[in-house]
């Protein structure tokens, strides 16, 4: 019985050391500009207060392809003014690069998900905040 129990007391050691050294990496896979409605042009001046992406959760079926070009890209000055032409960095975990099979046909980035799960896909202003802060926006993509 004490060896069961100091088994299972290392086992749980062991387990605890490896969770801790587990961290998530984020890459960036591409990069983008924003868009949007009766948005104005960026100037070298401008400053990104809020991004938004949608939609912000995308369901697809696994093997089908979404790009990023089916997503609504916009960023916002301070005054509330969307701003056209802010370039946006996309980045995604390390660890789901490959189910996710990037392609970037015509300067696009493209994702064909091979396996169910949720992916989540980080869209970051290179404009800074009011603040030097940068400001971004998550969206998801669920995978059934």
């Amino acid at each position: 019985m004490m060896r069961l129990i100091a088994l299972f007391l290392s086992a749980g050691c062991c387990l605890a050391a490896v969770a801790q050294d587990f961290k998530v990496v984020w890459s960036t896979v591409a990069e983008v500009v924003s868009a949007g409605k009766e948005a104005v042009p960026v100037e070298r001046s401008s400053k990104v207060v809020r991004v938004d992406v949608e939609p912000a959760i995308l369901p697809i079926a696994v093997g089908k392809q979404v790009c990023v070009s089916a997503f609504q890209l916009r960023a916002f000055a301070p005054d509330g003014r969307a701003l056209a032409g802010v370039p946006l960095s996309i980045g995604i975990r390390e660890d789901q690069k490959l189910p996710l099979q990037l392609t970037h046909p015509k300067g696009d980035l493209c994702m064909r998900p091979s396996a169910a799960g949720e992916y989540p896909i980080r869209f970051t202003s290179k404009l800074p905040a009011p603040d030097d802060t940068q400001r971004g926006a998550q969206i998801y993509l669920r995978v059934s």
